[in-house]
């Protein structure tokens, strides 16, 4: 049900309204409500709103924001969001104020905490979606309600639409590979499947299909083995199959290849077989003396990215290593090109991952070797090399402070996404969440923060704890995908070309086929033009109303199937 609720014009409690489900988002971005809004909660003083709209406002003893940090972007489709800040004393009612240019919301509570219901996730973010409020919280004593103490404010933005995708991550409490959709409460476990045989057989350092129908993994330690995502079922190894070994391993975008590393050697896998392709038993030339780790394919299916080095490399680690790219088309590889040179000595970069429209690539940065590395920072440059992005409120904004430092952000991956602009990385860091999980030295968990590479300086905003995973676990590699959900909601009908962005989420970008989308439909000429998912909608075009009614453009004499009689 929808939660009680007061007023919004500033006179007192109104009437316990009960909202239907029904009027509810249910995390979707549907609500556009406008204008100010109330709602109190059990334990807030009679009267709250009178109280604090009479009181003085002081910062003497003010409350402090904790979490979330200034400048934090959330996707509209996550509610589950907890805020919290200090308690100057005990017993103090607080009130929440969330500013924006669609609504202004006033929440009265108590505690040093506030989760929003879905209603108020409706007015506060979702009426304010692709744009943000101003968050403070301010205290007061209700027994000498005379003085208020407001604290500094803090940005929050919000998507504009809600962000697609399921993520698959490992988690230390299962030994096995999670699954939720990001809006969700809590996850699942995934693989091994729980009700198997070999349900507690451990996997790890798995890899999933753009498409999302593809896993790769390494069963039970490092030996490769793949499934089909919707059934389960094993594809890798096959009954008359060696065993193989793999470290890090990536797909290509249309699910048809597996580029697996080990010890090492990149080698090529056809991934319906796991035959080796190509020449030289599948195995990918490098440099003379190089040893390469943590593939990933790009959206776009011409370039690989991965980390190269003369120095140890292993299974699931590598020492410095320079970020480089691969080119590839059609089973031949190209030269070996390197974006992000490692300066000498402990100096490292590792982890590669493309975003969603081929442009960038995320990696990580340590002065030390890649496993269990406390001073790894993730990184943004270009593909080609030209240019780099600074992360910092990403890499070091925890808890509303900047200059954290020695926190383990590693491991990016890129959430899918069907259109162009902001980004999304999910990755793992030893931070503190709030008051709830404090740092930890060897137990990392999952983070997401929003990237906008156009924008000039520190492209990134704050990170934010993701709400669906188990906070007494270790999780990492987050691992984003398209799923059949977003197939139905959020996927276009066709692949549009020349954004480099996989926007019919059938794996490739820009494939063959792709549309060159306009503004308006042609008529008769066997192409959706305007990329509706209708060939040729139109009607005929009526000469004489100054419309355009066959969407081509032209109206009335215009028209070239107007013939306008004298």
């Amino acid at each position: 049900m929808g939660t009680a609720g007061t007023g919004g014009d500033g006179t007192g409690p109104n009437p316990i309204v009960i909202v239907p489900d029904s009027e509810l988002c249910g995390g979707e971005p549907c609500a556009d409500h406008s204008g100010e809004r109330q709602f109190t909660h059990d334990g807030a003083p009679f009267g709250a709103d009178s109280l604090f709209g009479d009181a003085t406002r002081s910062a003497a003893i003010e409350p402090a924001v904790v979490y979330p940090s200034h400048q934090t972007m959330f996707p509209v489709n996550v509610s589950r969001i907890r805020f919290e800040w200090t308690e100057p004393a005990a017993d103090l009612a607080y009130e929440l104020s969330f500013e924006g240019d669609a609504t202004d919301v006033l929440i009265f509570t108590t505690g040093g905490s506030w989760a929003p219901t879905e209603e108020e996730w409706d007015w506060v973010a979702e009426s304010n979606r692709g744009g943000a409020v101003k968050f403070t919280v301010s205290a007061l004593d209700p027994a000498t309600p005379t003085q208020a103490w407001t604290s500094g404010t803090i940005d929050v933005f919000f998507s504009d639409a809600a962000v697609p995708g399921a993520v698959y991550y490992w988690s230390t409490g299962t030994s096995g590979i999670m699954r939720a959709r990001i809006e969700d409460s809590i996850s699942q476990k995934f693989y091994t499947d729980p009700a198997a045989e070999d349900a507690e057989v451990c996997v790890a350092c798995h890899t999933i299909s753009r498409d999302g129908r593809h896993m790769a993994m390494g069963y039970g330690g490092e030996a490769l083995r793949t499934i089909d995502v919707d059934t389960l079922d094993v594809i890798v190894p096959q009954p008359t199959q060696a065993e193989r070994k793999v470290g890090w391993s990536t797909f290509s975008p249309d699910a048809e290849l597996l580029l697996v590393s080990e010890k090492g050697v990149l080698r090529l896998l056809e991934t319906a077989t796991g035959d080796p392709v190509g020449d030289n038993d599948g195995i990918v030339p490098l440099p003379a003396g190089k040893l390469a780790n943590m593939p990933d394919w790009s959206p776009l299916g011409d370039k690989v990215a991965f980390a190269i080095t003369e120095g140890r490399v292993g299974n699931k680690e590598i020492e410095a290593a320079s970020i480089a790219v691969i080119d590839y088309d059609n089973g031949a590889w190209g030269e070996v090109s390197v974006l992000v040179p490692s300066e000498g000595g402990d100096d490292n970069n590792f982890f590669p991952a493309w975003s969603p429209d081929s442009g960038w690539i995320a990696y990580v940065n340590a002065q030390q070797k890649s496993k269990d590395a406390i001073t790894a920072t993730i990184r943004l440059v270009s593909a080609d090399g030209s240019a780099s992005r600074e992360l910092t409120r990403l890499n070091e904004r925890v808890n509303n402070e900047d200059g954290v430092v020695d926190i383990g952000n590693a491991m990016p991956r890129c959430a899918p996404s069907t259109l162009p602009g902001t980004f999304w990385l999910a990755f793992s860091s030893l931070r503190a969440y709030a008051t709830l999980r404090p740092q930890d030295d060897k137990e990392d968990q999952i983070w997401i923060a929003a990237v906008d590479p156009a924008a000039s300086g520190d492209t990134s905003y704050a990170a934010f704890w993701a709400p669906f995973q188990s906070i007494e676990d270790g999780n990492h590699r987050a691992f984003w995908t398209v799923s059949d959900e977003d197939r139905q909601q959020q996927c276009l009908c066709v692949d549009i070309c020349g954004d480099g962005i996989d926007n019919n989420c059938d794996g490739p970008a820009d494939e063959a086929g792709c549309s060159e989308c306009g503004p308006v439909e042609i008529c008769d000429d066997g192409i959706d033009n305007n990329c509706n998912c209708v060939v040729d909608e139109c009607v005929q075009e009526i000469c004489d109303d100054g419309i355009d009614n066959d969407g081509d453009g032209l109206a009335d004499s215009e028209d070239p199937s107007c013939i306008i009689v004298e």
